[in-house]
């Protein structure tokens, strides 16, 4: 049951929806919950959504702290890894943000206490969504009569938050196990491509990047590297090694377009063929722009 760890009366509420037309629920101590979706914002009332305040189920504190233990299985310490980095994730690959009081020892974040908002992000897997990246990504080229071979270009996929990178990282991964004779890694650090599996496919999950490009790679000898949201020196630290060792890598970071990248600082040039922005439309998948290894339209 994805919603397993929700109050009945969520629950029931969500009965009356079509769970594949959002893409967020959030939760608010003492404010009324809100569904985002396809282009809205409605409160979650027992009977559906609601554009009526009134009607809405309010989340108070008992809520929120039920939600969390039921997600840590009343085990908070074995979960306050991923915890303090902000976020939670279910057994079902279901990603809980959290927000609330840090709690620091010196410079570093120990935990997060007195939690205070919840933002659920439903999952969505769309067959098919990755098609017009794919052929960005994966050129045929003529082997002299012989057949024809392919050329995967290392690829940047960039978007806001929630607009659909994940679930094109998925699909990908899946047209790649059917179409291309290459061993697949998934560095799945947040536990969101738990559905993901097939006879090329290797997943590492719950693992640092740093650790997963470092040691994995060497362990499991892969031709594709998948991994979402680079946001730190490591991250582009570890596709920089990967790319140059040989190994290709599709990945993922935030921003609304090519420049937001290029102007981070984290930003290691070099590293990929291709970089897609999508657009950030209702729809997952569609490509606004792309751009060469040295920033020129395509």
């Amino acid at each position: 049951m994805l919603f397993y760890f929700l109050p009945g009366e969520y629950l029931d509420g969500l009965s009356f929806i079509n769970i594949n037309k959002i893409c967020a629920i959030r939760l608010r101590v003492n404010q009324p919950v809100i569904v985002n979706g396809d282009g809205f914002n409605r409160y979650l009332s027992v009977k559906g959504l609601t554009k009526n305040k009134k009607d809405a189920i309010i989340c108070c504190q008992n809520h929120i702290e039920s939600i969390i233990e039921s997600i840590t299985e009343r085990s908070l310490y074995a979960f306050n890894d991923k915890l303090k980095q902000g976020y939670l994730t279910t057994r079902d690959g279901v990603r809980v943000g959290i927000a609330g009081e840090c709690v620091y020892d010196g410079d570093k974040i120990v935990t997060i206490k007195n939690v205070s908002s919840l933002n659920v992000r439903i999952p969505h897997e769309v067959n098919g969504c990755s098609n017009e990246v794919y052929e960005v990504i994966v050129n045929k080229i003529n082997n002299d009569g012989q057949g024809s071979l392919c050329k995967i270009n290392n690829t940047l996929l960039i978007s806001p938050p929630t607009k659909g990178k994940t679930t094109i990282l998925k699909d990908l991964a899946n047209k790649f196990n059917v179409t291309l004779d290459k061993n697949i890694l998934i560095i799945d650090e947040r536990q969101e491509f738990s559905s993901i599996y097939g006879e090329n496919i290797d997943v590492i999950k719950n693992s640092s990047k740093i650790y997963s490009f470092n040691y994995a790679i060497r362990s499991m000898a892969p031709d594709i590297v998948i991994t979402d949201e680079l946001s730190n020196k490591d991250d582009w630290d570890c596709v920089k090694k990967a790319s140059i060792s040989g190994v290709n890598v599709i990945a993922s970071c935030h921003g609304s377009g090519i420049d937001d990248v290029r102007k981070n600082d984290l930003f290691i040039k070099d590293v990929f063929d291709r970089y897609i922005v999508l657009d950030n439309g209702i729809k997952p998948g569609v490509i606004k722009c792309v751009y060469d290894c040295d920033f020129i339209k395509i």
